[in-house]
């Protein structure tokens, strides 16, 4: 499973609001579900599994980058959901520096290998530091739709 295949352009998102880290996760999550039409008790359950999952590490990686993810029953495939804060926010990273940019990757349960291949492409890429200094710099969603496609 490649990123490219995960990732749609209506999972895109500039501005993404919040001030915590708690607040980013309902807010990410809460545009995602609004997009694909899923209900609340959709959000409820995805926003679980990504607290759950960040109660074991923080996803924070470096250079301003998160990784969300849940690996849920209801999805066959991983999908990727990118947005991008205009304030950076406290999400414990890895370096201790604030986080603007998060790759959300909701993955199947019944498929894990195709979950950790998402996040290594993601990883990887996260180390491109003038994709990511671009990425940061868009200033609508259009931008940031135009960057990644």
């Amino acid at each position: 499973m490649s990123l490219a295949e995960s990732m749609k352009r209506e999972n895109c998102y500039y501005p993404l609001e919040g001030n915590t880290k708690e607040e980013v996760l309902k807010n990410l999550v809460a545009l995602f579900c609004k997009s694909e039409h899923l209900g609340a008790a959709d959000e409820e359950e995805i926003l679980k599994s990504i607290l759950e999952r960040e109660k074991l590490s923080s996803t924070g990686l470096e250079n301003g980058v998160a990784i969300p993810h849940a690996k849920l029953g209801r999805f066959k495939k991983p999908v990727v959901i990118i947005a991008v804060s205009e304030h950076p926010v406290d999400f414990d990273a890895q370096d201790k520096k604030p986080v603007s940019v998060f790759f959300m990757v909701l993955g199947s349960a019944e498929n894990p290998s195709d979950h950790v291949q998402v996040l290594s492409q993601i990883a990887r890429l996260t180390k491109n530091d003038m994709l990511i200094k671009l990425i940061k710099a868009v200033k609508s969603r259009d931008e940031l739709i135009s960057l990644l496609f």
